[in-house]
């Protein structure tokens, strides 16, 4: 009876904790065209270098979604939507991944109002686009942007309250194995 009642409180304390939503956003990394470079060697051949490929070219990508995660792209991206946030808070709710073996870097960013989630997931990539896309051989596109999320991603009460019910159980079997004449 005490484990029934402690999954319902876990899941009513659940009810009560205020929603979290993500909204995800997908840059898309390539080489600028007609970006190559020309050399001269000694014997008066002309060389083009080749664009970056397989690992190189996802050293380069990874690379740069370290730099998504940036201070200076969160000031950026703080100033244009005219947030009351330090560049840090903005970093600490924004996860950066590459797409394994793809030019792809997916942005997610954690809030409790789905639309701010969304417009600063969107401006950040936009940001990091036009930062890269300024300073390096490479450019750097929104391939899509972030929709409005529709549901919360925590907290589940649901979830919460079953889990805590399934521990229990297995809680009260461990101490049926323990202590069998209790």
């Amino acid at each position: 009876m005490a484990v029934v009642l402690v999954a319902v409180g876990v899941s009513w304390a659940s009810f009560l904790q205020t929603p979290t939503y993500e909204a995800s956003a997908q840059v898309w990394v390539d080489q600028k065209q007609g970006d190559q470079q020309t050399y001269l060697t000694g014997s008066g051949e002309m060389i083009k270098t080749l664009a970056p490929k397989g690992p190189e070219l996802q050293a380069i990508i990874q690379t740069m979604a370290h730099a998504i995660d940036s201070r200076p792209v969160a000031e950026e991206s703080i100033q244009r939507l005219r947030l009351r946030m330090k560049p840090a808070e903005l970093l600490e709710n924004l996860t950066v991944e590459q797409v394994e073996n793809t030019s792809f870097i997916v942005l997610t960013y954690e809030d409790t109002d789905p639309h701010r989630a969304q417009r600063i997931v969107n401006t950040v990539g936009e940001v990091f686009s036009e930062f890269i896309s300024e300073r390096s051989t490479f450019t750097a596109k929104v391939y899509e942007e972030a929709l409005v999320p529709d549901s919360p991603v925590s907290p589940s009460p649901l979830r919460n309250g079953l889990l805590t019910l399934v521990m229990g159980w297995g809680l009260i079997g461990l101490l049926v194995l323990i202590h069998p004449s209790a």
